[in-house]
């Protein structure tokens, strides 16, 4: 990835020196000194990029990485899948559980008990997810994580109705959401509390 950013580099380095030379033979010296300033600024941010060590890389299929990792998270995984073809419905479903997600569950997206991720089944590194939530077309999926393993899921296949209706689309989620949450709470055992010394029965023996 080093040598790759680094050949990114040295080519848009050797297109801007291309750029002066041409310059600097079709205009004369007056209108080059005019843009001097510009070629300084672009000679300023190759530099940058080179301190930096290249172009940052982006996320697998252009997505941008949550930097969780489920095999290092318990969390509850809101994941929205996509096909190659995206049609006007799938990216509405998409936006809409977006929305609901980042709207009604900041504080869980703040501290990693929520997270929300989107990703691409017709992709290689996705097919084990994929065929182990048995999709086939694009679906919003719950997947709670528990050492890195899949505690509990489930497919909202309901979203395909609700998509034209907002409010109830965001409702849905809301909800869906939340019992998944609730189901992995652990439980808690009620403790039993001891009678009142006073409740003791007034004809058993009291000792000298």
């Amino acid at each position: 990835m080093e040598l790759k950013n680094a050949v990114t580099v040295c080519l848009i380095s050797l297109f801007s020196a291309t750029l002066v030379l041409l310059i600097a033979r079709t205009l004369d010296v007056q209108s080059a000194a005019r843009l001097e300033p510009q070629l300084i600024r672009i000679a300023e941010e190759l530099e940058g990029l080179r301190k930096q060590g290249g172009i940052a890389a982006a996320a697998p299929g252009g997505q941008p990485s949550s930097g969780v990792s489920e095999s290092e998270s318990d969390a509850l995984f809101v994941y929205y899948f996509h096909s190659n073809t995206r049609c006007p419905t799938c990216r509405d479903i998409e936006s809409q559980a977006h929305d609901a997600v980042h709207t009604d569950f900041v504080a869980e997206l703040n501290s990693g008990r929520v997270v929300w991720k989107t990703l691409n089944y017709e992709q290689g590194a996705n097919a084990e997810l994929a065929k182990k939530f048995d999709i086939m077309s694009p679906i919003v999926i719950l997947a709670k994580m528990q050492a890195g393993e899949i505690a509990q899921w489930k497919s909202l296949d309901e979203v395909w109705g609700l998509v034209g209706n907002k409010p109830a689309y965001a409702a849905f989620m809301r909800d869906q959401i939340n019992k998944m949450l609730a189901a992995s709470e652990p439980e808690t055992q009620a403790s039993v509390a001891e009678p009142p010394d006073s409740q003791v029965p007034a004809d058993l023996p009291i000792p000298e």
